[in-house]
């Protein structure tokens, strides 16, 4: 069973925990704000606006950054545990976002900005990146006296506190720079650079905290439990108690190679892909959609941005916030798999009648149906695919297999950064949010092949119960450890040795 927490200590976990999300939020929707500032900078002569191609790169950058941490973190924490990684993927966040912001203010060519985004956003996406699997494995196994769901999903809507903050700090800067932007365009250079800057401030602060977090109990249950059975050095775990890469790599591929658990883990990701190319479709492009529906047009540049920004707080107030805080309560309401089937179903909907109507309906209507839809979205598919794959997998792979779907997810991010800008210009936005309403369905098919884990606790979790294994039959009986379901059976004799092996 894990640690028990006071009030306090609790508290301070959610925090600690939940700032690195709050930073992937923040940035997420900062590069949205900052790439038409960027154009007023630095593209005079390409009517104050970065070409897609290079504006999709500049957007696409964090997320191939995040494929590589989520992935690597993922893999390390696994491998080395929690404790020992966690704190890292902050620093790497921080330095990332330090560098981008001292982009040389002058002399810089077109190709120059754009290098320069893209090279050190891809550096912050790493950081960003390790935290998925990192957070998720922590507040997954933090405290199972209160709901895990709860936890992991409170910590989740950090992302949705970045992203609002986000937009309120823009608002703020925009509004002091008011009247030096409208004498001087340059002056935009101060505000994109502080939108940046203070962002960083929480992550500086929390990054001690983070750096000296204990072991989460489960991993190190996971780490000992073979050690105290005194069982082969053949098996998955080391007889000093000490996991490493070679271990890591070697229950991966014992749990996985069996169908019922592979088959799982493509699924988890291929929602979390498919449901991050409709996702990041709309979010990455804020700017453009509210442009397009009639709410981001202005007559001087500074009113435009202001619009823009404007668009942006009214789309997180009423929809993107709101969505995550309700859909921390569903989990254990209706189940993980309902809530993920049944959201991504109506979105799929309310994306088709955006799509029809986007031409013929008011602004008001337009921003209404937009923001529903950003309220379906992450109350209901945006929590699950954070939530499912943490719970679904046991703890010695979970880091990973969490890695590996949310990486799949930023892989449907890249899709839809790359290709989102140029679709639009060749077919116009009806037609794109047609396609991402096809998406949407397919999210909702892929998860009918998820079970559900409502109402178990980890340590069914551990023993495969969400699989069809019966809870502590075989494992208590054999001398094998639950933790090891789906890896190599050690079958232990009356004098501690063991004796053969075999696949469950």
């Amino acid at each position: 069973m894990l640690d028990t927490a006071s009030s306090f200590s609790f508290l301070k976990f959610l925090v600690v925990a939940g700032v690195g999300l709050f930073g992937d939020g923040y940035l997420n929707l900062s590069i949205g704000l900052a790439v038409p500032m960027l154009g007023y900078l630095y593209f005079q002569d390409e009517k104050n606006a970065i070409p897609t191609v290079p504006a999709d790169t500049i957007k696409a950058s964090l997320s191939m950054g995040m494929i590589v941490g989520q992935i690597g973190f993922g893999i390390f924490g696994d491998a080395l545990g929690r404790h020992r990684i966690y704190g890292k993927e902050l620093i790497v966040t921080i330095l990332g976002t330090l560098l981008v912001i001292l982009m040389p203010w002058k002399g810089f060519s077109h190709h120059d900005v754009v290098a320069w985004m893209s090279v050190f956003r891809v550096v912050t996406g790493i950081g960003i990146g390790g935290d998925y699997p990192m957070t998720s494995a922590l507040s997954a196994e933090h405290n199972p006296l209160r709901s895990r769901a709860k936890l992991v999903l409170t910590v989740f809507a950090s992302i949705g506190l970045g992203g609002m903050t986000s937009g309120i700090v823009y608002l703020v800067l925009l509004a002091a720079f008011k009247s030096s932007v409208n004498d001087n365009i340059y002056h935009l250079q101060w505000v994109w650079r502080l939108l940046f800057g203070i962002g960083l401030i929480p992550l500086i602060i929390t990054l001690y905290f983070r750096l000296t977090m204990p072991e989460s109990q489960p991993y190190r249950q996971c780490e000992h439990v073979l050690t105290s059975q005194d069982v082969a050095e053949e098996t998955s775990l080391k007889r000093d108690g000490k996991r490493g890469l070679r271990e890591q790599f070697r229950d991966f591929r014992e749990y996985f190679s069996q169908w019922k658990h592979a088959k799982v883990l493509f699924a988890v990701s291929m929602c979390w892909f498919l449901f991050d190319i409709a996702f990041y479709g709309v979010n990455l492009n804020q700017s453009i959609v509210l442009s397009r529906i009639g709410y981001g047009k202005g007559p001087t540049p500074w009113h435009t941005l202001w619009n823009t920004a404007v668009g942006n707080i009214i789309v997180a107030a009423a929809g993107y916030l709101p969505g995550y805080y309700i859909g921390i309560f569903l989990p254990d309401w209706i189940g993980r798999v309902k809530q993920q089937f049944y959201c991504s179903a109506a979105v799929a909907v309310l994306y088709a009648i955006w799509a029809g109507v986007l031409n013929h309906s008011s602004t008001a209507g337009l921003v209404t149906l937009f923001t529903l839809s950003q309220l379906v979205l992450n109350m209901g598919p945006n929590c699950t695919t954070f939530l499912i794959p943490v719970e679904v997998f046991p703890t010695r792979v979970r880091g990973t297999a969490h890695g590996i779907a949310a990486a799949s997810g930023k892989a449907g991010a890249m899709v839809t950064a790359f290709s989102f800008g140029s679709l639009t210009d060749a077919i116009g936005l009806p037609a794109v949010l047609g396609i991402l309403s096809g998406i949407m369905a397919l999210t909702a098919l892929c998860t009918l092949l998820i079970p559900e884990t409502k109402g178990r606790t980890l340590d069914e979790i551990e023993q495969g119960v969400v699989y069809g294994v019966k809870a502590g039959g075989t494992a208590s009986s054999m001398g094998e450890s639950p933790v090891l379901e789906g890896s190599t059976k050690v079958h232990v004799s009356a004098d501690g040795k063991g004796r053969d092996l075999e696949s469950i």
